[in-house]
């Protein structure tokens, strides 16, 4: 029905951009239900080897669609496909997802749908069989004596030489002395003596529990070499530092009765553990927060909680070189190297590690705000900067509390999550700045919390895709993506810039001019005039232009800007859901389709939601109130500070998300991670803060400066050239990027808001 009736018509088809025939209609078909990995297997098998040759019986073109996400538990077959590879199927354009449960699967469906918050982290525990070998060496106990290791001399080996080693064997060789000396704890003397020899140099010897049960070992004869099989086969995600079942060993089951009855053991106790100790602790709490040396915390954790409370005789510290047969007792620690460059990966309950080590700066920035509220002991800059630091952990657990809930809810509960809370951050912000300025009649806080707002819509438009296009495209030479799925939020983009400033463009159109500060610089009545703090006075005649007609502007504006929100939600998500058709796919091995362990319940989800709204509510208060000093010392325009710092800071988790989606050749995510954050800045925050203004007389005026207007409205029609292809490459990226700095060199230069 295509090429034999119209032989000179030709259609072109891409990944992302589509021009389809009239009689491809969205119709249910059996054979989308089909396995995706028998289409997947016959085209590998394909003779001619191209992934779009595979032809339907009935139809005579072949419809590429793009598979995106990486698949978990596949066959052999589909691993080959696991990148972004088109894949042919003689139906419409469809969206091929794999997951390995259906919560993971409905919050992988909910990021290609507008109003849903992008998200890049699993919010279910995920199959530790599937795990990748440098993923599971993350979560190892480092209890494995491995046979065949390179050098152990390596950077970050002598790193820990460097910044740990020496001292920390120092102090073993001190309390050791101190051991020697009281005669009585002469054991422990000796062990000290040996661990001072280990903790200089750690790596590549192995510390064990002698009289113990031998454990299990694979040997291999023929090269002399064994392998003590790790006590803990199958840890998680929510591995703690230490095992469970190792805390307290030494305490309980490892020593007999007869350890509590020696003299020695409450010398140990007294003069020489508690010192050791603090040493341990500190060397694990330095490089815990260090995140890529975290082996070094785990080392020394179970040093604290284990080695150092057995008895001297029963450990054993033991050089481990290719041709010995290490003793067959228990491996208690054995490490080859400090540094993993992996642990950015690393997950305590599906939470990341740097959102783990943020958390305590949290209590830290609310006890210093709130205890040292006269500034005694910290100053308001310091207090500011920890307060916009603390955000960023904040947007975290925020982010991943929404992704939880909506992917274990409906559609209706996960939009209104999404909706209410998705924007939470940058409201508290807003909210409380313009408190502030309202209870000191500054008008300074309502022009940067305009200037956030814009730094909000540029910065999402331009730099959020424009970085993604930017690292992806030097992995992926091309990048596609869905044209018409984008150019739903494109239009509405269009529509909620071309809304939110109409006030402004009605004001200069029939405001009257006014200057503040106008000098004669020819010294002439009739000569010419500098003029300063020029705006357009909408008071005039008491008020009769902003009362009887800006004002209902803004307000028409205000509410039908959320009315077009929900309608383009109705319109992706119920009506015309069939742009994005997300199609679960059932390609899994078999007895690898796991069931859902999520990380986090609705209640608990719903539970970190709130308590992180509520601290962020506390930290966006402080961050208002210590901003004063800032905005009147610093010699860089206020616009600037709120276009960059106020803006861009609390979208960080949003541009690592974009980024991780554009490494995996998903560009559509990190567009669409932009474009909703835009449209939301428009369409909700925007008319949030005018109708809170009606409630609490904030003085809040819907009228931007030039700048302001200019910036945005150039910014959204650079972006939609740019997609309007449905491709593109690192370059399309650096002139985004590029595009967006240059807007930032103008509001850095840009004179201060009149009142600031």
């Amino acid at each position: 029905m295509g090429s034999a009736a119209e032989p000179g018509r030709r259609r072109r088809y891409t990944h992302g951009a589509f021009d389809f025939p009239r009689e491809f209609d969205h119709k249910p078909d059996d054979h989308r239900r089909g396995s995706l990995c028998d289409r997947q297997c016959a085209a590998i098998n394909n003779m001619q080897g191209d992934l779009g040759d595979v032809h339907s019986g009935s139809h005579q073109h072949s419809i590429m669609t793009p598979r995106i996400l990486p698949v978990i538990s596949t066959p052999a077959c589909c691993q080959q496909l696991s990148d972004e590879l088109p894949i042919c199927d003689s139906c419409p354009l469809k969206t091929t997802i794999t997951a390995e449960n259906e919560v993971e699967a409905a919050k992988l469906s909910n990021n290609y749908k507008f109003g849903f918050k992008k998200w890049k982290s699993h919010v279910t525990a995920r199959p530790w069989a599937d795990r990748s070998e440098i993923v599971k060496e993350l979560y190892s106990d480092l209890n494995v004596i491995k046979s065949s290791r390179g050098s152990t001399v390596t950077c970050g080996n002598i790193f820990y030489l460097l910044l740990f080693g020496w001292w920390l064997s120092l102090v073993y060789l001190l309390v050791a002395a101190v051991m020697f000396l009281s005669v009585v704890a002469a054991p422990y003397g000796k062990l000290c003596w040996d661990l001072a020899g280990y903790f200089f140099w750690p790596f590549g010897k192995v510390i064990q529990k002698v009289e113990a049960d031998p454990p299990l070992r694979k040997c291999n004869t023929l090269f002399n070499k064994c392998t003590v099989i790790s006590e803990v086969s199958n840890p998680k995600e929510s591995t703690p530092l230490l095992p469970q079942h190792n805390v307290g060993q030494g305490l309980a089951g490892d020593a007999d009765a007869t350890y509590w009855h020696r003299t020695d053991t409450y010398v140990w106790l007294l003069l020489g553990y508690p010192f050791l100790a603090v040493a341990h602790s500190l060397v694990c709490f330095i490089s815990w927060l260090l995140v890529f040396i975290i082996p070094i915390a785990k080392m020394n954790a179970r040093t604290v909680t284990r080695i150092l409370l057995l008895p001297p005789e029963q450990v054993h510290v033991q050089r481990v070189r290719k041709t010995e047969v290490p003793l067959d007792a228990e491996v208690i620690l054995c490490c080859y190297r400090a540094v993993n460059a992996y642990y950015y990966k690393y997950a305590v309950d599906g939470i990341n590690v740097f959102a783990v080590n943020l958390l305590p700066l949290v209590i830290v920035t609310l006890v210093l705000g709130y205890v040292d509220s006269h500034n005694r002991f910290i100053s308001s800059p310091v207090k500011f900067t920890l307060s916009l630091l603390s955000i960023m952990p904040l947007s975290y657990y925020i982010g991943m509390a929404i992704a939880s809930i909506s992917a274990q809810s409906n559609f209706a509960v996960g939009a209104v999550v999404n909706a209410t809370f998705g924007s939470i951050t940058e409201l508290t912000f807003y909210i409380t700045a313009l408190i502030k300025g309202t209870r000191e009649g500054n008008k300074c806080y309502e022009e940067i919390v305009k200037a956030a707002l814009t730094g909000t819509l540029v910065g999402c438009v331009l730099f959020v895709p424009g970085l993604c296009m930017v690292i992806g495209g030097i992995k992926h030479q091309e990048q596609k993506f869905n044209s018409r799925s984008a150019g739903v939020s494109s239009a509405l983009l269009f529509l909620s810039v071309g809304g939110v400033f109409a006030p402004t463009l009605f004001s200069k159109v029939y405001g009257r001019l006014v200057c503040g500060e106008c000098q004669n610089i020819t010294h002439n009545p009739l000569g010419h005039y500098l003029c300063q703090n020029c705006h357009f006075d909408l008071m005039a005649n008491n008020g009769t232009l902003y009362y009887s007609h800006v004002q209902p502007l803004v307000y028409t504006v205000s509410l039908l800007l959320p009315v077009a929100y929900l309608i383009g939600l109705c319109f992706t998500l119920k009506t015309h859901c069939h742009i994005y058709d997300i199609h679960i796919s059932d390609c899994h091995m078999p007895g690898h389709h796991h069931s859902a362990v999520v990380h986090w319940s609705r209640w608990r989800a719903l539970v970190i939601l709130l308590l992180s709204t509520l601290c962020m509510s506390a930290c966006a208060d402080l961050a208002t109130e210590h901003i004063s000093p800032i905005l009147t010392s610093s010699t860089v325009s206020q616009y600037f500070i709120g276009v960059t710092v106020l803006a861009m800071v609390p979208e960080l988790p949003e541009i690592v998300n974009g980024i991780q989606f554009a490494l995996q050749n998903n560009l559509s995510l990190s567009i669409e991670i932009g474009n909703c954050i835009a449209v939301q800045v428009c369409m909700l925050q925007i008319p949030i803060l005018v109708l809170f203004t009606i409630f609490y007389p904030t003085g809040f005026i819907l009228v931007f400066s030039d700048l302001h207007v200019y910036a945005s409205m150039f910014s959204v029609v650079l972006m939609n050239y740019i997609f309007m292809d449905g491709k593109c490459d690192y370059f399309q990226g650096t002139v985004l990027v590029m595009v967006y700095f240059i807007l930032l060199a103008v509001y850095f230069f840009a004179p201060s808001p009149a009142g600031c």
